[in-house]
């Protein structure tokens, strides 16, 4: 299914109810704190402040999909996007099924679990049928809604949306793809997108909107040393969601992702985060060192990666 579809056209797909069985039914407008349970087998957490339901969408993409957009906004802003995507499964061939999951997931054209350049990381398990999935990765904001790269992606809804709320949109933000299926665990299939605004990981504001240009690209992240300590807080931030994700959908123990890799000790709370604090300050007081001549540009490069890694 294409990003655009999972992470913000939930706003642009026709309106319809959330009819799967044992299914939370809620309207567009109602709002939640905390978390939102979709059925009593899944339980969305949410992060602090007020989300409210800002569509609900009914589309066919191999199977039938329901599900919601939510949407949380301060200030005028949006800082986050939700997409909560099922498909229900129960009743249909399993060769069919196996082979439609297949598509889906690592072979759509467009975007997949698999490794490509617009992406920043994929940590993926895929054995038989079953498969678990996290991508990271950065959004060329005005690509995504405006100019897509799939032809098929529509946009019409999310930008009156925008429009009628006179909404700010940041250029630049950060997504992360969730999904685990198994048929040795159950029928229904969630995916879950997120859509993050910088500012919640306190990051620079980018400079560079372009999706190639951009400082969160990981061909040029390692020159903009406080943009790759924001990414890494989210990769923390998308990693603890997961496994939270994982304890949701019942993933087998030998299907689990090993993401302790990722996240940061610190990452509760990064407005206090001395230690990342203290690497930027290193950084600056290097890079002064470097222009004004002190050290060599060889002793400059052996010194930051000393201090990134």
């Amino acid at each position: 299914m294409k990003k655009l579809i999972l992470i913000l056209s939930v706003f642009c797909i026709s309106l319809s109810c959330f009819t799967v069985t044992n299914a939370k039914l809620y309207k567009v407008g109602q709002t939640f704190e905390n978390e939102i349970e979709f059925s009593k087998r899944f339980t969305l957490p949410l992060s602090p402040g007020k989300w409210e339901v800002v569509v609900q969408y009914d589309e066919h993409y191999f199977f039938h999909w329901k599900g919601y957009g939510l949407a949380r906004i301060e200030n005028n802003e949006i800082m986050e996007l939700i997409g909560v995507h099922k498909a229900g499964l129960t009743g249909l061939a399993m060769a069919w099924v196996d082979h439609a999951v297949g598509e889906i997931v690592f072979k759509d054209k467009y975007d997949g679990c698999y490794e490509r350049p617009e992406y920043y990381l994929v940590d993926v398990f895929k054995k038989g049928s079953s498969h678990n999935c996290l991508i990271i990765a950065h959004n060329d904001t005005n690509k995504e809604i405006y100019a897509p790269d799939d032809p098929l992606s529509t946009s019409a809804r999310l930008k009156k949306y925008i429009k009628d709320n006179s909404l700010i949109v940041p250029p630049i933000t950060f997504w992360s793809y969730h999904s685990y299926y198994s048929r040795l665990n159950r029928s229904d299939w969630y995916r879950i997108s997120y859509w993050v605004n910088p500012k919640l990981v306190n990051s620079p504001e980018p400079k560079l909107h372009s999706e190639e240009s951009s400082e969160f690209h990981k061909a040029n992240i390692n020159q903009y040393p406080e943009h790759k300590l924001a990414m890494e807080r989210f990769i923390s931030m998308a990693s603890k969601r997961h496994k939270i994700l994982e304890k949701e959908f019942r993933a087998k123990e030998h299907h689990l992702l090993n993401l302790d890799k990722y996240i940061l000790e610190d990452d509760v709370d990064h407005t206090n985060n001395k230690g990342k604090k203290n690497m930027i300050e290193d950084l600056e007081k290097l890079n002064e060192l470097y222009k004004s001549g002190v050290i060599t540009k060889e002793e400059f490069k052996k010194a930051k990666d000393k201090i990134l890694n």
